[in-house]
């Protein structure tokens, strides 16, 4: 397990094969986007905004493990085995989502994606694009537990590096799509979730032939461990899914109110800003697992300390996402070798969507670290209620288009901006006043 002293370079590698990563994803959006068309992009970016609530999906079965695994293995006599806990987590996941998968599987044929979608002129039977997804997706989805091992591991960047083979499967995949010179979006859907099955596959295998004494078996499997797992997973997944609605409904409702190219727009310039974001998280991200066994320790002066280097980071990431809003076109010019219409309301926007999006993400992680689940489910849900109508309303009643769609969400991020920062002072100001963990309050 990462310590103090390599977690600088645990950090170094995260960002490394992050923005190795992203790189390879840039290089696959102007590659897939040629090979659909924009029309048939735009659909395939609304299918998988919709295809990323399946990752929601655990009922927060995978975050309640990274926790409690986090605290067994930085414990000498933890109260439960870790080998129990990612036995138990593996059998009630895998109950949890063969249910959802029959369920949502029959649901799907019941849907009329062309209208959801607002894509009739896709010339594809999206009710089977969706059923590939869907089921694909969820076949891998128990092998994507693998994630939470890795960070209660507190090896963040194996995390990191598994999406650089993913992006690297996808690509060349698409690539080899675009020498049949067809524009085959179910095509597209099916090497989306094989990439996936083999690349999770793949690294669950590993990361548990190097970790034998945590190796999941049928013998380890305890129903009251599993019941912890998802009596505390609940409450992220109940957060998950007011984060679901706040960041994963924006291509939908463009979708819904202004057609499939505006979301290719939309999306587009939000792919150049998640550049940033993605590389800030990748520091970031290593600081929920962290913060879980620094507070297991009684370790507060060291949770603030690490804080504060987070907040340094954050000063340069916010330079950063103010220089590539002002060299945002041509940059995009030289990506796609076009400009997809662009407005400069959108990119400044967009722009100040990123820098609240890392804000918020310091603070989410150190909440999430110190099992604070209770005020984070009060917030989200508070968002959740807010979202959806105040981008309709902007989008619609002011006429600001997809940037009424976009300040928004900007606006539903800025509550937890603010009362997220204000808790957590708060928290840990209280655990060093008085002994004993506070996940219940």
């Amino acid at each position: 397990m990462d310590t103090n002293s390599n977690l600088k370079g645990s950090m170094t590698r995260a960002a490394l094969y992050k923005g190795i990563s992203i790189l390879l994803s840039l290089v696959y959006v102007p590659v897939v986007l040629n090979y659909l068309g924009d029309y048939k992009y735009g659909v395939w970016a609304t299918v998988l905004s919709v295809l990323s609530w399946i990752s929601y999906f655990d009922l927060g079965i995978g975050n309640g493990l990274r926790n409690r695994l986090s605290v067994a293995l930085a414990s000498d006599n933890p109260k439960v085995d870790a080998r129990t806990l990612v036995s138990s987590a593996y059998a009630i996941l895998t109950l949890v989502v063969a249910a959802i998968a029959t369920v949502c599987g029959l649901g799907i044929t019941l849907v009329d994606w062309s209208s959801l979608l607002s894509a009739w002129n896709v010339g594809e039977n999206l009710v089977c694009i969706m059923e590939i997804s869907f089921l694909g997706m969820c076949f891998s989805f128990v092998l994507m537990l693998c994630n939470n091992v890795y960070y209660a591991l507190q090896k963040a960047q194996i995390v990191n590096l598994m999406a650089v083979f993913q992006q690297a499967v996808m690509l060349l995949s698409v690539w080899m799509l675009t020498l049949t010179r067809t524009n085959d979006l179910t095509a597209v859907a099916i090497l989306y979730v094989i990439s996936n099955a083999l690349v999770y596959g793949g690294f669950t295998i590993v990361v548990f032939v190097k970790n034998r004494l945590i190796s999941p078996a049928l013998k380890f499997v305890d129903k009251n461990v599993a019941k912890d797992l998802g009596g505390l997973g609940l409450k992220f997944f109940i957060a998950q899914i007011a984060a679901l609605i706040l960041f994963t409904t924006d291509n939908l409702i463009i979708s819904n109110l202004f057609g499939p190219e505006q979301v290719t727009i939309y999306s587009t310039a939000n792919k150049v800003f998640t550049v940033i974001i993605s590389l800030f998280a990748a520091l970031v991200v290593p600081l929920w697992s962290k913060t879980t066994v620094d507070f297991a320790r009684g370790d507060i002066g060291e949770i603030k300390r690490t804080l504060g280097k987070m907040l340094k980071l954050f000063g340069f990431a916010a330079a950063g996402t103010a220089l590539l809003a002002v060299l945002f076109k041509p940059l995009v010019a030289l990506w796609l070798g076009r400009d997809l219409g662009f407005t400069w309301s959108l990119i400044l926007m967009m722009g100040f969507y990123a820098i609240i999006y890392m804000w918020n993400t310091i603070w989410s992680q150190i909440i999430n670290g110190l099992t604070l689940v209770n005020f984070m489910i009060s917030v989200a849900c508070v968002q959740a209620v807010v979202n959806i109508p105040l981008s309709i309303i902007f989008a619609t009643t002011c006429g600001l288009g997809i940037e009424g769609v976009l300040l928004g969400t900007i606006l539903t991020m800025m509550i937890s901006s603010v009362s997220y920062p204000i808790y957590t002072y708060r928290a840990l100001s209280r655990a060093e006043r008085h002994a004993g963990g506070f996940g219940k309050k």
